[in-house]
């Protein structure tokens, strides 16, 4: 009995600066926090091997150290050692290039007393990712190609299986997505026993491996009524791991000989993790009972972007630019790098350098924040050396910092378009393209008549609005388009 064993999913891992969601392996795994799972083909059928994988990223050097990869039901083992040499280049424009080459390279893998080895350190490989960084979020993208060869029995025949891949992805501070698609080629050429060539077929698989961290929250009512508070806000952090893949391969008999037909299909797996659960400061705030906009509010409040220990809101007030600027900050995770401490023989201090703008001292709270935004190049200030922390936020000004944010700020059209609103020709011509791009996205949207009324003052319940739709579309929006439209393409 012919039996073929193939290792086709050739995908490369790589680190992103903050991206809490560890890609398990060079061949295209998923893991939770125990197990390593991937997908291998016998014969034209799938046959999925459980085991574990340990990764060792110095920086310079990645190492990939599979072990007890194995299907028991299909009699299949498998041992694989992996080291990558990873080179990092600084593009500037908040831009690096990550490329990675093979350094080192074995596998063995047994099905049923037939040996599949690739006896080689190197073979032709590469790959390269470039990550560009904005404000608020990191997007990546990339490509590879590589050729590895199996032999068969050591002298029985080879398995050679040539692959090209793509990586898009972002990490942000309310998750993280990667999604990898792949086209294997397999060329497959076996020897009778005269030396003569015996079996000999090709095929073809796709495969796509989604990795995705995702923080959601849901309000917690309390079922005591004697209890202080009457419920809260829990966030809920967990990585959802997915193999689909699609294969054409030939049909062969138990004696070896190949069938008439393909040997096609399609299907998936999953491979989640525990979630992680935080509940979230518990608001004094009391004049927003019954309030439209009470759910965001309370929301934005436990994760202290609006001061959750004042008793008053005051949802119907303009929302200032401190304001603005600090709930922004908190909710895409934009804030003020600590400064370094200074050692002197004597203490140890905290060297402070000046405010930035005169009219925000050291003492405002919103300060860090402020200042972590106007470093970002997501608000700017009024006048020189000013930010006006007081001064009211208007929908445009609060519309162009979320989309700088998002970095999305270069998406709109060139040549001449309308937002689409009646008072089009209201919008400041600095903030139309991202009042625009902000209707796309369904992030910040115009009145039930049609206007957007840009110059106008954000209340601080509009301003709660915008911000949870912000969380919103950073939660499921921009993940079904890195995710689902990839897989179910």
């Amino acid at each position: 009995m012919a039996q073929i064993l193939l290792t086709l999913l050739l995908i490369l891992s790589f680190s992103v600066q903050g991206y809490g969601l560890e890609i398990p392996g060079y061949e295209g795994g998923i893991q939770n926090e125990s197990t390593y799972r991937e997908v291998i083909f016998i014969t034209g059928e799938p046959i999925v091997v459980e085991g574990t994988v340990t990764v060792s990223d110095r920086g310079d050097r990645v190492t990939y150290t599979y072990r007890n990869l194995t299907n028991t039901e299909k009699e299949v083992t498998l041992t694989r050692n992996v080291t990558l040499t990873k080179q990092t280049t600084t593009n500037g424009n908040h831009q690096k290039t990550e490329t990675l080459s093979l350094n080192r390279y074995r596998e063995t893998i047994n099905v049923g007393g037939v040996r599949y080895e690739t006896t080689e350190d190197q073979y032709p490989w590469s790959q390269s990712t470039i990550f560009h960084e904005k404000p608020g979020v990191t997007y990546f993208a990339g490509n590879w190609d590589g050729r590895k060869t199996y032999t068969i029995n050591r002298n029985e025949g080879t398995v050679k299986v040539s692959t090209q891949g793509t990586i898009v992805g972002y990490d942000h501070h309310w998750g993280a997505t990667q999604t990898q698609s792949i086209v294997h080629y397999i060329e497959y050429r076996q020897n009778n026993n005269n030396g003569e060539e015996g079996l000999s077929w090709e095929g073809t698989v796709e495969v796509s491996v989604a990795h995705n961290r995702t923080k959601d929250y849901h309000y917690e009512a309390n079922a005591p009524s004697q209890i202080s508070f009457r419920g809260g806000y829990l966030l809920t952090e967990k990585e959802e791991n997915v193999v689909k893949y699609n294969y054409n391969l030939p049909r062969i008999s138990q004696e070896g000989e190949l069938l008439r037909g393909r040997n096609s299909g399609t299907s998936s797996f999953t491979l989640d993790t525990n979630p992680e659960n935080k509940r979230l400061t518990i608001p004094a705030l009391r004049d927003i009972s019954g309030h439209w906009a009470e759910g965001d509010i309370l929301f934005l409040a436990s994760l202290e972007a609006f001061y959750p220990n004042n008793v008053n809101f005051g949802p119907s007030l303009p929302m200032s630019r401190g304001e603005f600027a600090r709930a922004l900050g908190v909710v895409m995770g934009i804030e003020k790098e600590e400064q370094p401490t200074v050692r002197t023989r004597a203490v140890r201090t905290v060297e402070e350098p000046p405010s930035i703008f005169v009219d925000v001292p050291k003492e405002n709270p919103n300060q860090k924040y402020i200042e972590a935004v106007y470093e970002r190049g997501v608000m700017r200030g009024v006048g020189q050396d000013h930010f006006m922390p007081n001064q009211g936020i208007t929908k445009a000004e609060a519309t162009v910092a979320i989309i700088k944010a998002l970095g999305f700020e270069g998406l709109a059209p060139i040549q001449q378009y309308t937002t689409g609103y009646r008072d089009d020709g209201a919008v400041p011509l600095w903030a139309k393209d991202a009042v625009y791009l902000a209707r796309e996205l369904k992030v910040v949207q115009g009145d039930n008549n049609g206007y957007f009324q840009p110059n106008r003052n954000l209340t601080k319940a509009e301003g709660a609005e915008i911000l949870v739709n912000l969380v919103n579309y950073l939660q499921q929006d921009i993940r079904y388009d890195y995710r689902e439209r990839i897989l179910n393409y």
